[in-house]
């Protein structure tokens, strides 16, 4: 459990059968932006894969309900959702690297710095993995996630057309605090 604030979040990892309750928090997150397109969303298909080894979608929960979650990805070689081959300012080859994915938290929980605790989260457990490299994208639109994705430590590479919209890839390397 992490103390944020008069909060208690209690952060498990989810599983398959979690999908539908993954999907309903997706679905909410949707609803209640102003700009949808700020927040791409996964297919089916993606969903299966990251809520199996050997990714970890790691849901953030309070009182047994899922407020949030965030997946590390880990990408097989030749993964299309590889992100750090297509970084510019970084060599990625020798590093073994993942994606801090996605992270959707509900419109309620908002404002509570909790990506940044999911995220610190995954960040710990990509160093237990051995993950040297982690990437990301956002919206640049996306100020919250901008800004989320810099107080965790990631330095901003280039703008790209990635999942149909412009995105920011962000890199960091995991054993720098």
């Amino acid at each position: 459990m992490s103390n944020n604030g008069s909060q208690q979040f209690e952060f498990h990892p989810l599983e398959l059968s979690q999908l539908d309750a993954v999907l309903a928090l997706e679905q909410e997150a949707l609803d209640n932006l102003e700009r949808p397109d700020l927040l791409r969303r996964n297919t089916l298909d993606m969903w299966h894969k990251c809520l199996q080894p050997p990714h970890l979608c790691l849901g953030a929960w309070v009182r047994g309900e899922l407020v949030g979650f965030a997946i590390l990805y880990v990408p097989a070689k030749g993964d299309a959702e590889d992100l750090s081959a297509l970084l510019v300012q970084v060599d990625a080859t020798p590093y073994i690297s993942a994606n801090f994915k996605i992270c959707i938290v509900h419109p309620q929980w908002r404002g509570r710095h909790l990506q940044v605790l999911l995220g610190k989260h995954l960040q710990q457990e990509a160093t237990n993995r051995g993950i040297e490299l982690l990437c990301a994208t956002a919206s640049p639109y996306n100020q919250a996630s901008v800004k989320s994705l810099i107080r965790l430590g990631y330095c901003p590479d280039h703008s790209l057309q990635k999942y149909g919209y412009e995105r920011m890839l962000f890199y960091r390397f995991v054993n720098q605090h």
